[in-house]
């Protein structure tokens, strides 16, 4: 008993009776080490937002995220080149004629891939306002469908620029960074038909009036000059049947 401490009394007690005596309190506990854990929990967090941040690139992300139905994403992965179908569902004879998929693998950037936000560069105010409506479920898929304009409206650009910029087809910008109108016309300038000749100074087109992302394209004029002979790309369309196929898209969406 000679080890133990004793009460006044002195009658023997525990050693932690002792320790509580003296300090007035409970025996002092094992400090655990809390840099480590915020450490360990920081680099969970970083590994999760870089793994976001390369998930939203991918285009899994979007059909997963807001195009649920991968409606434009399993249009965009189609092979190149081949008869396929447009975000409708509807024959497109060459689906090169679709700028989507056309554009996906390209030697025109250093990229060997263009993806879904090379071009759909994400605007955190529009990407807010469809989160909004896809929670409400005013979310039709397909999209209606807009122009370049309509698209660019969230980034205060000129439509053209969704296609004219510094990372593509930048060969048409003019010194003061706009596209420049007679450099797209001189780039077609070879063709029997030129496309970009402006034949109407008054009549101002939007590039996608013509180039359909995720659908056949069409050549406009083909709207007013049916009498004349002009020759499609392979897989674009008249403007007659891009009208019909666009509605009866909308029928069946």
């Amino acid at each position: 008993m000679s080890d133990e401490a004793k009460k006044p009394d002195g009658q023997p007690t525990s050693t932690v009776q002792a320790i509580y005596d003296q300090t007035g309190g409970p025996a002092p506990k094992k400090k655990r080490n809390k840099p480590l854990i915020f450490g360990i929990v920081a680099v969970i967090v970083i590994a999760a937002g870089i793994g976001m941040f390369v998930w939203h690139e991918q285009p899994s992300f979007c059909s997963t995220m807001c195009h649920i139905e991968s409606t434009y994403v399993d249009n965009y992965m189609q092979e190149q080149g081949v008869a396929g179908r447009d975000k409708y569902g509807q024959q497109v004879t060459n689906t090169n004629a679709m700028m989507a998929v056309l554009h996906r693998n390209t030697k025109a950037t250093a990229k060997p891939e263009v993806v879904c936000v090379d071009c759909h560069v994400p605007n955190v105010m529009e990407l807010a306002n469809d989160g909004i409506h896809l929670v409400t479920g005013d979310y039709p898929l397909p999209r209606n469908e807009r122009n370049l304009a309509g698209m660019k409206s969230w980034d205060g650009e000129p439509g053209e620029s969704f296609c004219a910029n510094g990372n593509c087809h930048v060969y048409l910008l003019d010194d003061n960074g706009q596209l420049s109108y007679d450099k797209l016309e001189a780039s077609t300038k070879g063709r029997a038909f030129n496309p970009h000749e402006r034949h109407h100074e008054m009549l101002t087109l939007d590039c996608s009036d013509c180039h359909k992302g995720h659908r056949a394209s069409t050549i406009v004029c083909t709207g007013c000059h049916q009498h004349e002979s002009v020759a499609l790309p392979d897989g674009w369309v008249t403007y007659a049947e891009s009208q019909r196929l666009l509605q009866s898209g909308y029928a069946n969406g």
